[in-house]
């Protein structure tokens, strides 16, 4: 059942406190710094410009969490990729659901 499998990842809102050129990487790529509230921080690359994720700076963002990594959650469309992200702000680290 999707709801079900939905309520085993382990999503969160994480914000975006500062992003560094992903160095090494294939095509464009930012390494973003996040804050997870209690989980501490974490660090997670996204495909976009570094001018783009400057922008982003100080919003929030949905990431999954796993055993050693985080991912960014985001909308891969013909206009580029879109971040997924809640609709106003939340305690950092608020559960996914």
């Amino acid at each position: 059942e999707p709801a079900q499998r939905l309520q085993e990842l382990d999503l969160v809102v994480g914000r975006v406190t500062a992003v560094d050129a992903h160095r090494g990487a294939r095509g464009p790529s930012v390494l973003l710094d996040l804050a997870l509230g209690p989980r501490g921080p974490a660090q997670a690359p996204v495909p976009v410009q570094l001018d783009d994720g400057r922008a982003l700076v100080g919003s929030q963002v949905v990431c999954a969490i796993g055993s050693d990594d985080v991912a960014v959650l985001a909308v891969r469309s013909h206009a580029g990729v879109v971040l997924v992200h809640p609709a106003r702000d939340v305690e950092d680290g608020s559960p996914v659901a």
